[in-house]
């Protein structure tokens, strides 16, 4: 029997969404501090806003993402296979990864469906809104590198990737990926080993996961332990159906054929006001704003800041140089009077592409990059 991808989702999300509406804002079980709870079973927790004014995220601030149980991963046993259309096939340990040559990327690791719960109409999905992203210095070998000790045929097209974790049921489609051969041999990308400087925590990820710099969080496998060089495309429910993008999107809640449905690569750019919140009541005087940007594989050219909604728009200051992948900190100085204030933020990358009013909706509710707005009183 097919499995309707509509069906499929709303089935499995079900409870999630029942338990959205009821849920309180803030968790702090389980060492997670200040992450908002969008699930529990999986974990799927995001970050709050203030997480945002600073360029490297803190792990412990880091938003959550898993479509099943976090496996119990036993390190010192745990292989990585790399097999397939390959002359040599593979079975690496962490030692293994360990003596290769090591590299340090920056980049944001960013959920597609970041911005998801803000889509009107509502899509099903997790209804994440402006935190499942993050950035940080990630650690590791070059895939690359791995995947030359295999010595991949001539035929490569395509990486089928898997990790550790599995559905608790054996009807639920097993979580498999794939990347094209260019991408997966692209000199930044990593099969990672720490995040931050410090080994991948269990729920990070234990030991090693794929850093695919500047593109959607889907293809980040965690728990990896199975590469297969294909000439083909996987047909595996999360790469065909799931996790696409249609090629010319239609009007809102306006169904899309599957052959008009892609697979997502690059992240798209955005801008998120950190230091302030919806709702902030503040007083007069001088407040510095400061928020973060990015964009996939372009570095951030400008943010601008707006105080009256987007009618105006003033440049705001960048901290340090632009990056291909990372976070980019801005700052305004505001001098605020007393009033009702909406502020927006907005960013331009290097290729020029520049934040829409409105992000674009699709039956995922993937990509939202919709300018960022808060809503804030000043007292005087």
């Amino acid at each position: 029997m097919t499995l309707d991808r509509r069906r499929f989702l709303q089935s499995a999300l079900a409870g999630a969404a029942a338990w959205w509406v009821k849920a309180p804002t803030l968790a702090h079980a389980k060492g997670k501090a200040e992450l908002i709870r969008r699930t529990e079973r999986p974990l799927n927790y995001e970050s709050v806003r203030s997480t945002f004014t600073s360029r490297i995220t803190p792990v412990e601030r880091f938003y959550l993402r898993n479509h099943f149980d976090v496996p119990k991963v036993d390190v010192g046993k745990w292989r990585l296979a790399a097999h397939g259309l390959v002359e040599k096939p593979l079975s690496l340990s962490l030692a293994d990864l360990q003596r290769m040559p090591q590299v340090k990327v920056e980049a944001v690791l960013q959920c597609a469906g970041n911005g998801r719960g803000l889509f009107r109409p509502q899509v099903p999905g997790v209804q994440w809104q402006y935190g499942a992203m993050g950035n940080a210095e990630w650690t590791g070998p070059r895939l690359k590198d791995v995947l030359a000790l295999a010595r991949p045929k001539q035929e490569f097209a395509f990486l089928r990737c898997q990790g550790a974790d599995r559905p608790s049921m054996s009807t639920t489609p097993q979580f498999i990926r794939a990347i094209p051969a260019e991408k997966a041999l692209h000199a930044d990308t990593l099969v990672a080993l720490k995040m931050n400087g410090k080994p991948l925590a269990p729920d990070r990820g234990q030991p090693a996961r794929l850093v695919v710099p500047g593109w959607v969080g889907d293809d980040w496998m965690r728990y990896l332990t199975d590469l297969e060089v294909r000439a083909d495309e996987p047909k595996e429910f999360y790469y065909n159906p799931g996790y696409r993008f249609p090629v010319m999107p239609g009007a809102p809640g306006t169904p899309i054929p599957a052959n008009q449905m892609t697979p997502m690569t690059k992240v798209n750019v955005k801008s998120l006001l950190g230091s302030l919140s919806d709702g902030d009541r503040l007083s007069a005087g001088t407040h510095e704003l400061v928020g973060v940007a990015f964009s996939g594989e372009a570095g951030i050219d400008r943010v601008e800041v707006s105080l009256d909604g987007g009618k105006t728009w003033t440049a705001a200051k960048l901290d340090g140089p632009s990056t291909p992948y990372g976070f980019r900190v801005f700052r305004y100085p505001w001098k605020a009077d007393a009033g009702t204030f909406e502020i927006a933020c907005r960013a331009t990358d290097t290729t020029g592409a520049t934040q829409p009013e409105v992000g674009v909706w699709n039956p995922g509710g993937y990509l939202n990059n919709a300018i960022d707005r808060v809503r804030v009183e000043v007292q005087g």
